[in-house]
């Protein structure tokens, strides 16, 4: 099984839209963060221009990636400048901690 890492940063709040969408997709896990930081959009609107935004961590299949992502701009997608972004990355391995257990790729892809 091949496993991709899924990471976004997206307002606070568009969460809880975004959570009911993948609990119907059956996402596995999600990790929530609360952020703060800036990127090619500032706040300006403030003396320290960071804004608060969550930043979502999800393990999925490779084959479950283009679901995510559009479940992602189904909720978070917004014209403003800023609101967000979302990237996929190669996981070579993936090991659960309670059991030491190693999830192996799935040699027919």
């Amino acid at each position: 099984m091949n496993f991709k890492y899924v990471v976004a940063i997206v307002p606070s709040e568009a969460v809880e839209s975004l959570e009911r969408q993948l609990r119907i997709m059956g996402v596995g896990g999600i990790t929530l963060t609360r952020v703060k930081g800036f990127g090619e959009y500032k706040n300006f609107f403030t003396s320290d221009w960071l804004s608060e935004h969550t930043k979502i961590e999800i393990f999925t299949e490779e084959s479950k990636v283009e679901a995510l992502l559009n479940a992602l701009l189904e909720t978070a997608l917004s014209d403003v400048p800023g609101a967000g972004i979302a990237a996929v990355m190669s996981v070579e391995k993936f090991l659960h901690l309670r059991c030491g257990a190693e999830v192996l790729p799935d040699p027919s892809v």
